[in-house]
């Protein structure tokens, strides 16, 4: 099967129904952020869960940082290289940091993204089954590398709205996790060994070697009752018997052939809330409390600042167009010192009174002397 990874290319490694979901999905998340935008209270929301979503992803990034094993050239030098051959292989040129992560018996990998920097993380369980450089190691790395190349980390932040609705959002999870299993393939350059690897995932280390691949995926085709459609439309991947049917379908076109649902399976998915659905609702609904605690005061300082400014620019108006006055000018005042009054004009004594004649007196005191006579 080796050979018919020539097929297989970084153009034509993204499958057609990711494309298709993409877009319905961003047509709907477009709408839901518009609304978010012109409400007031849709913009508190979207900050708020912003801000709690990257304050988690940030502290894992700290937990990766100072809890795991980052990966070099001088640590774990042959994971190191088989990490830069998956990178080149996959055209990717800004190689992400590698952090190997104690698992307890978990066999797991992921890809996150945090402030501008892309991570992959490998399970040390999952790489103690896989090797340090082997295909099976590659097309896990690969698988992850496939994430950051198709940006789907910070596709599902655009697309969280359209993410919720049921049925929908988890096709295109599924879609996305099919077409990363392509990337794997091409990664490991050798289509046997990534079968081998998602065997691995589900039969475990020690019983894959006795593993039929094909068996197993003819297995996704026996089993399409009631519950296992419902199980598939309620997860965000494929079945493991499916994406190993898928991969081994790459080089046996009798394994491309499609399988049918149960009908009934999509009416119950439809009203089944899956843990991610729980966990985000749990988000939006502590953000909600918040936001009713807080929302009150900040519409009262809102409305206070809108009235303020409805008056200042009332006042504004008022002032702009009424006529103008020319103050009259300040009369000057002439200050009169008045002069002192005149003083009032002295009266002539009154003339004696004439003494009456007293007849007991001498003719001398009754009569004038007479005037002296003229000298001769």
């Amino acid at each position: 099967m080796t050979s018919s990874l020539s097929e297989l290319s970084p153009e034509t490694l993204t499958l057609p129904k990711e494309k298709t979901y993409f877009g319905v999905l961003l047509a709907v998340s477009i709408l839901a952020w518009l609304a978010v935008v012109v409400t007031v209270l849709g913009l508190i929301y979207g900050a708020l869960i912003a801000f709690f979503v990257w304050l988690v992803n940030g502290l894992l990034v700290a937990r990766l940082k100072s809890e795991t094993v980052r990966v070099t050239a001088e640590q774990l030098p042959r994971l190191h290289a088989a990490h830069l051959e998956a990178c080149a292989k996959l055209d990717l040129a800004e190689v992400p940091d590698l952090y190997l992560m104690q698992s307890h018996g978990v066999l797991n990998a992921f890809a996150t993204r945090f402030a501008g920097r892309n991570f992959v993380v490998i399970y040390s369980s999952l790489l103690e089954a896989l090797g340090h450089d082997t295909p099976e190691v590659r097309f896990l790395l690969g698988h992850e590398i496939g994430h950051i190349r198709r940006k789907h980390l910070l596709k599902h932040l655009l697309l969280l709205p359209g993410l919720l609705i049921p049925l929908l959002g988890k096709a295109y999870h599924r879609a996305c996790e099919a077409t990363c299993d392509r990337f794997g393939a091409l990664a490991s350059g050798d289509l046997d060994g990534a079968v081998r690897a998602m065997v691995t995932l589900a039969a475990g280390k020690d019983a894959t070697p006795q593993v039929d691949p094909r068996a197993f995926a003819e297995q996704y085709y026996a089993e399409r009752g009631f519950f296992v459609s419902w199980h598939e439309l309620n997860s965000g991947y494929p079945t493991l018997a499916q994406r190993v049917r898928n991969l081994v379908g790459i080089g046996d076109p009798e394994f491309r052939k499609p399988a049918g649902r149960n009908p009934f399976a999509y009416l119950f998915a439809f009203f089944t809330l899956s843990a991610g659905s729980v966990v985000v609702l749990y988000i939006v609904s502590i953000v909600a409390i918040v936001a009713s605690l807080a929302l009150p005061a900040v519409n009262g300082a809102m409305k206070k600042a809108k009235e303020a400014q409805t008056r200042s620019q009332a006042s504004a108006a008022w002032l702009d167009g009424a006529p103008k006055r020319v103050p009259a000018p300040i009369p000057a005042y002439q200050v009169t010192v008045p002069s002192a009054p005149a003083p009032a004009p002295e009266e002539a004594p009154a003339p004696a009174a004439a003494p009456k004649p007293d007849s007991g007196n001498s003719a001398s005191d009754s009569a004038p002397a007479p005037a002296p006579a003229p000298a001769n």
